[in-house]
């Protein structure tokens, strides 16, 4: 069908917007935030990367990322397939009883090869909002009682008081102005990192990379700093065993 310049146009200008409202193309490679700049880290600066890591806990990993890479397409994995990626897929049916499908989509996945059956598991964010942005989508009374009795474990093994509402909407400050949002997926990844801890016994390590100044939605490290502690705080967190923040500038 002929739909003349005008309509080529307006198919054009349609195209266009639609490429606009995706994170990335049809490669996988991100446009912009936290995405592209965790896609760049682990792809052509991992050597910086590794050493915060390392520098942060202290501690020697020989760190080898399983994702995102560019020859995988940039795949970020979840649910049973995290683990195969680490190369732990024997407790995948241990991980159907403790989380329902539907899990974290790790932004990065790492094998420490300096340790026997080390893992590590990344959060990657750019701005403040992102952290409280997502609730739990979980509707079947099946997996909230399973997701609530996994956060409750979690909560016990950090003593936080189990009466605070780690699935519930927190108000939190971001640079003037005050807003709303739920904490969920901060919740989920540490309850992930008890999952493999303390249930599997698998050495993992847990890091929240914040990159500073990304153009996407410039974020200083002091309100970085910030914004973390009243995200514990939110969550009656004074400590994360094996975890930590980690902030890196952000890549042009």
């Amino acid at each position: 069908m002929d739909f003349g310049p005008a309509g080529m146009y307006m198919w054009g200008q349609y195209q266009m917007m639609i490429t606009r409202q995706k994170r990335c193309d049809e490669s996988g490679n991100a446009y912009a935030g936290s995405q592209k700049q965790i896609q760049l880290y682990v792809n052509e600066q991992p050597e910086l990367l590794n050493r915060a890591i390392e520098d942060i806990f202290a501690k020697r990993f020989d760190l080898q990322w399983v994702s995102p890479l560019k020859r995988d397409r940039y795949r970020k994995y979840k649910d049973v397939e995290f683990l195969i990626a680490l190369g732990i897929r024997q407790y995948g049916p241990k991980l159907i009883k403790f989380w329902p499908k539907g899990g974290p989509r790790w932004d990065a996945l790492a094998c420490a090869t300096s340790e026997s059956n080390s893992v590590l598991l990344v959060e990657a964010k750019s701005h403040i909002p992102e952290m409280y942005a997502g609730d739990c989508k979980a509707t079947s009374a099946t997996s909230l009682q399973m997701i609530g009795s996994s956060i409750a474990k979690t909560k016990d093994w950090l003593g936080v008081n189990p009466d605070t509402d780690w699935l519930g909407k927190f108000e939190y400050k971001v640079k003037a102005s005050r807003r709303c949002g739920c904490l969920y997926q901060t919740a989920n990844r540490i309850a992930h990192l008890y999952f493999l801890r303390e249930v599997l016994g698998v050495e993992a390590w847990l890091v929240n990379v914040c990159f500073v100044d990304d153009p996407y939605c410039r974020t200083t490290q002091m309100e970085w700093e910030l914004g973390m502690a009243e995200a514990k705080k939110n969550l009656g967190i004074s400590n994360v065993p094996f975890a930590a923040d980690v902030f890196l500038p952000a890549l042009k």
